[in-house]
């Protein structure tokens, strides 16, 4: 009796609760997983946005200089004696702008010209000065007439101590093809070093070509240290490519784990319940053998709630930073490149999407509150774009009470204005509308972008359709995936979804829920 017993025990109290801490965790840590991945990419997106501002800076300043025709002119000038260069070369700084571009961007320069005739010195230099420097020699080895060029321990013209330094090239052939004129643009090295670390990242990033790490936003950074490289990193969690000015750099962003405390606070109750479980059930069981099969039925039924529950925490989790970084990002970047004050408004609308999007008590939420949610996004995408995005949001009076799911019309937004609106170069309009056919209630969501391949539409359509959790765990577009989950959840699985959608017009998404379906609010 005491081996049956044992076995009985084994049977339906241990392996069982085996399972259920396997599923349980295992979710949580794929969870987990997949955020991390998500803030690693951002973080990664967040420092090529960055990087690409401040180098937008020197690019500025270098092509004012380079379509300028009177520099030219007073390139090709042949003067008399230092006192003509010194009286012309004053005459000309007083009936250009060029310093006072220079200097709203931060930024210093050299034009390095081939005439005997000029007095080095200050921004002109003749050619013959720059052949002996690293940034020379970097343009002629790989036939560059533009490019960037990451120096230390160089003492460079008009320089007395070894830093780190940032260099922008171009040859000044606008006017004159073939030339070998020059133009150096200095970027400020430790004014772009503060622009990543204000970027308030807990993750560490490193800008690299190669091996070489060009700029972080952790402790390495020192403008007077010799440049770090990339085999002396450790856990490389994530990757981007970054392709600038005819160069390919690399951002490696580090998992530095550091995030434990925020990990306890989000699951820590659920595995204090888990633990509990792994108490009291083998102790009841033990009193309770005569009930064993009514004991089992119990245990298998919370082993699905509870990973249920945790796909849903999980889907939770993955949605917030994937909408909610896409945001920030365009706050963040006009701060940085314009350098407003006017955010407050902005901070205002942000407010409210944080607002609605960590209210999660319930999942549903009304078209309205939903319409206001996608609203705030597009002001917000709006301050970012400019003139180039117009919207309008058309709801019809009888379905701003229909219930949706939290944060599903502005994922699709959100796929709209980024696949559809921010690769195309003019204008572009996003459309969402909502009202009733045939007692269905029929959301279109519609971009006037570069739109899809049939292949690329049918591919995208066929995801939606057959959205499921293991989905999740793949790369691209998780928001939307996201989305059509939990409107399937909803609706039994009854939501229709379509995409038309031409190259180099638009896309239009349409969703079509039942309307034995439709659930109304107050």
């Amino acid at each position: 009796m005491k081996k049956k017993l044992i076995i009985l025990y084994l049977v339906f109290t241990i392996i069982p609760l085996a399972i259920l801490d396997a599923v349980v965790i295992g979710g949580i840590l794929r969870a987990e997983q997949t955020k991390r991945y998500h803030e690693m990419e951002n973080v990664a997106s967040a420092v090529k946005y960055a990087c690409a501002a401040e180098f937008e800076n020197a690019v500025k300043v270098a092509n004012s200089i380079y379509t300028s025709k009177y520099v030219y002119d007073f390139m090709k000038s042949e003067f008399d004696s230092p006192l003509d260069y010194y009286m012309r070369y004053r005459d000309f700084f007083n009936d250009t702008l060029i310093d006072v571009v220079a200097s709203q961007n931060d930024v210093s320069y050299k034009l390095f010209i081939d005439n005997k005739s000029v007095v080095n010195g200050s921004q002109f230099q003749r050619i013959e000065c720059a052949y002996d420097e690293p940034w020379y020699k970097f343009m002629k080895e790989k036939g560059l007439k533009s490019g960037l060029f990451f120096d230390y321990n160089t003492k460079q013209v008009g320089l007395d101590s070894n830093t780190r330094k940032i260099f922008y090239f171009k040859v000044l052939d606008f006017y004159d093809y073939g030339s070998e004129n020059v133009l150096l643009i200095d970027i400020d090295y430790g004014k772009f070093s503060r622009a990543l670390v204000n970027m308030n990242y807990d993750l560490d990033a490193y800008l690299c070509d190669n091996e070489k790490i060009l700029l972080t936003n952790g402790k390495d950074m020192s403008v007077a240290k010799p440049y770090s490289y990339v085999s002396q990193l450790e856990n490389i969690g994530y990757t981007m490519d970054m392709q600038i000015y005819n160069q390919l750099l690399k951002i490696h962003v580090v998992d530095n784990n550091s995030e434990i405390n925020n990990w306890w606070e989000s699951w820590g109750i659920y595995l204090l319940i888990l633990a509990v479980m792994n108490i009291i059930f083998p102790v009841l069981l033990l009193i309770r053998i005569n009930r064993i099969a009514y004991g089992y039925t119990l245990r298998e039924q919370a082993m699905i709630m509870t990973r249920q529950h945790a796909e849903l925490l999980a889907l939770h989790s993955q949605i917030n930073p994937h909408f909610l970084f896409n945001a920030l990002e365009s706050i963040r970047m006009h701060c940085i490149i314009k350098k407003e004050s006017e955010t407050a408004y902005m901070v205002e609308k942000l407010a409210k999407l944080q607002r609605q999007y960590t209210e999660w008590d319930d999942d549903n939420t009304t078209i309205e509150n939903e319409a206001d949610f996608v609203n705030n996004y597009l002001e917000l995408q709006k301050y970012r774009f400019g003139d180039r995005l117009s919207y309008s949001v058309d709801i019809e009076p009888d379905c701003k009470k229909y219930h949706v799911p939290k944060l599903t019309l502005v994922t699709f937004v959100e796929n709209a204005c980024i696949h559809g609106i921010e690769s195309k170069a003019s204008n572009g309009w996003i459309f969402l509308r909502v009202h009733t056919k045939d007692n269905d209630m029929v959301i279109e969501i519609e971009d006037t972008g570069n739109g899809m391949s049939s292949q690329e539409a049918e591919k995208l359509l066929t995801s939606m359709r057959n959205a499921d959790i293991s989905m999740l765990e793949k790369k691209g577009r998780v928001g939307v995936v996201n989305a059509c989950i939990r409107l399937k959840m909803v609706t039994d699985d009854k939501v229709l979804f379509n995409i038309d959608s031409e190259e180099g017009i638009g896309t239009i998404v349409t969703i079509v829920i039942p309307e034995e379906c439709l659930k109304k609010g107050v």
